[in-house]
């Protein structure tokens, strides 16, 4: 069964599906335009993986995401 952080109370409040906005250490934006969490990190739960618009996937730190739309509020 795979962890899903449906209570939302690991990752800084990240699930798969959610829209964020990567930012780096020093709070600059990483990418232009917004992300989408496609995986939580397994050992790591500060750690998530992310695709860019332009398709570009990265493992970032769940810590410096900003949460644009949640995916419950996906339609």
């Amino acid at each position: 069964m795979e962890f899903t952080n449906e209570n939302r109370n690991r990752y800084y409040g990240l699930r798969v599906g959610d829209i964020v906005s990567p930012k780096m250490v020093d709070g600059k934006e990483w990418h232009k335009g917004q992300s989408k969490v496609i995986a939580l990190g397994v050992i790591d739960n500060n750690s998530v993986q992310i695709k860019a618009s332009d398709g570009t996937e990265v493992e970032w730190v769940a810590e410096w995401c900003d949460i644009v739309t949640k995916v419950e509020n996906i339609k």
